[in-house]
């Protein structure tokens, strides 16, 4: 394949500032970095204007049945890469909230009005004052049969 004048991709990449750090020496954030090939860095615009050259480039080249054929085959192999990404979403996150005004960014970590921490914290609370009622209340019966015991001596 000819890259006119590029050895492969990756110098491609390179002419447009894109920067692979697969490679970093700091490697404090596992499981953080950009898989083999990635694109985590690549610019957004530039990454849909790719996209754009490809399909009018590929169209230009085929005739219309083909074209249809060829499209509706990548939108399958697109909505199955969607699917699975939401099913892996849905497994790793559960069902999520319904639909409700109150839920609004209570999942983004940057959202000063984020919910998601007080709530943590009042059922961690819960739970601690569910335990304590918990032990007193066998104190309590420990106690009475106590009593019991020296009424009955």
């Amino acid at each position: 394949m000819n890259f006119n004048g590029f050895n492969n991709f990756e110098e491609f990449f390179r002419n447009f500032e894109y920067k692979n750090n697969n490679g970093c020496e700091s490697n404090n954030n596992l499981g953080c970095n950009d898989i083999n090939g990635g694109f985590q860095d690549l610019n957004p615009e530039f990454f849909i204007i790719i996209g754009e050259l490809i399909g009018n480039v590929m169209a230009g080249r085929l005739p219309f049945n083909v074209q249809n054929a060829v499209g509706n085959w990548l939108q399958l192999v697109g909505q199955a890469i969607l699917t699975y990404n939401s099913q892996q979403q849905y497994f790793e996150s559960g069902p999520g909230n319904y639909y409700n005004l109150s839920n609004k960014n209570t999942s983004n970590p940057n959202c000063p009005n984020n919910n998601n921490t007080d709530t943590s914290n009042n059922s961690k609370e819960i739970d601690k004052l569910k335990d304590n009622i918990d032990k007193l209340t066998k104190e309590i019966k420990e106690l009475k049969k106590d009593i019991e015991i020296m009424k009955k001596e």
